[in-house]
């Protein structure tokens, strides 16, 4: 029993920390009051600092106009991450035993990258422009980094990320710095597609002709108006609308419980056959195997992370002022990058739970030994402690268009069309009123939920 007893005390203590409900940060979201959403985070902080919670806290800021505190928020569990970066030793062998929940949650690559597009806009809300400029700079930094950090990277939300850069660093006057940007925007969309099935917008071509021409790079104008086509010319007295149309939720994570045999011919925990991580590698093949009952020494049950799809009701936008139409463009689908990061760490999550598993299973084996009460107190022990990591930011959107058209200077009355899956308008918004200004760009970020 006093073996077990740092195995109860983690089991109490996971289960006695108490987080936020999740369906009371959606309700505030989607009756329209993101400030009662944001207040119920505040006031369900964690006692320890927690990346998920400062990225739900920084988006529900950010959608109440709250834009100092929601790029503090993002700062935060930036720097959590940093410094999450090398993981304690302590906490990483407390994971092995009970669950990986209790393994440092730095956030996944897209995730962070995403926190900067909020962070961006916040400056240019709060009218800083070069606030924004400096938020740029920091998410390129910071796609370099994961670059660097690892050759096969998939660039998840790096294109999108180099292609808002470059409209920024653009409308700042930083043309050097937004003709690097879209080159990079187009790169990264281009790897990332593999992945995503998002092509690079048409509009990185359009801007890096434009901007090439402005800087006076005659080849590379001459290279990319052949590849790209003319970029079109915006009439005088116009300005820009650059709307984000956000749409949905980004599926959560979820719990699913998989069985893999261990059969009497294994001789796994034996004097000298007791390397988790080894047998966990042979029995990740015998996932969900049935076998014949005198072949079956032991059933081992173990909880992992799975994300389902769940793609929203509207699929698509359409902008209109008057006469003036564009449609949306894809550039951002975060569900396919939640899916393919959790697919692509399957393999390891899968050895690392099996290991724990069996390091469970061993502890049993030795506790039935001595009682068989004990015994069951031991599996009972190992059963409650063992849970999937769901951890994500959930209220992230499913995808994100992107709508870029001129317009008059002026106050206009802009409508906004959403689309069904067949391309049909499902349902219109034309209390939108927007400030156009001369050779300016105007940005706008808009959500719905359904």
């Amino acid at each position: 029993m006093t073996k077990l007893l740092p195995l109860f005390i983690v089991l109490l203590l996971t289960v006695g920390c108490a987080g936020y409900n999740y369906q009371e940060v959606g309700i505030g979201l989607e009756s329209g009051k993101p400030q009662d959403s944001y207040n119920y985070l505040k006031k369900h902080s964690p006692k320890k600092p927690d990346i998920p919670h400062q990225f739900e806290l920084g988006l529900t800021g950010h959608y109440a106009n709250l834009f100092t505190e929601s790029s503090k928020a993002f700062d935060y569990a930036q720097d959590i991450a940093e410094d999450r970066f090398t993981k304690s030793i302590t906490t990483e062998l407390g994971s092995l035993l009970t669950s990986d929940q209790l393994r440092p949650y730095t956030g996944t690559k897209y995730e962070r990258l995403l926190s900067h597009y909020y962070s961006i806009l916040n400056y240019i809300y709060d009218g800083s422009l070069d606030g924004a400029v400096v938020e740029c700079k920091q998410a390129t930094n910071l796609i370099q980094y994961f670059k660097d950090e690892k050759k096969d990277y998939n660039y998840f939300a790096a294109g999108f990320l180099a292609h808002l850069c470059g409209i920024v660093f653009e409308a700042a006057g930083e043309l050097n710095d937004a003709f690097i940007s879209y080159k990079q925007a187009a790169e990264y969309y281009k790897h990332s597609s593999k992945y995503t099935s998002v092509s690079p917008p048409v509009d990185v071509g359009h801007s890096l002709v434009r901007v090439s021409q402005r800087l006076g790079f005659t080849d590379e104008y001459d290279r990319f108006r052949k590849q790209y086509g003319d970029t079109p010319q915006q009439p005088e007295n116009y300005g820009e609308l650059i709307l984000f149309y956000e749409t949905g939720y980004v599926p959560r994570k979820i719990e699913e419980s998989l069985t893999f045999p261990i059969l009497t011919t294994d001789r796994f925990g034996e004097k000298d056959n007791k390397d988790s991580m080894k047998f966990a590698r042979t029995l990740r093949t015998r996932e969900g195997m049935v076998v014949e009952e005198i072949k079956l020494e032991y059933l081992l049950r173990v909880a992992m992370p799975t994300i389902r799809s769940k793609r929203p009701k509207f699929s698509g936008i359409q902008a209109s002022v008057g006469d003036h139409t564009a449609q949306g463009v894809l550039i951002e689908d975060v569900e396919n990058m939640a899916i393919e990061t959790l697919n692509s760490q399957r393999t390891i999550i899968l050895i690392r739970t099996l290991a724990r598993a069996l390091g469970k299973y061993l502890l049993f084996r030795e506790a039935k030994k001595k009682s068989t009460a004990l015994g069951i107190v031991a599996n009972l022990a190992g059963a409650l402690t063992e849970s999937a990591d769901t951890r994500s930011w959930q209220t992230l959107p499913n995808q994100i268009y992107m709508v870029r058209m001129s317009l008059p200077a002026g106050k206009h009355q802009l409508k906004l069309s959403f689309l069904n899956a067949n391309g049909n308008v499902s349902r219109s918004n034309s209390n939108i009123e927007v400030q156009i200004n001369p050779n300016q760009i105007t940005f706008q970020n808009y959500r719905t939920y359904d």
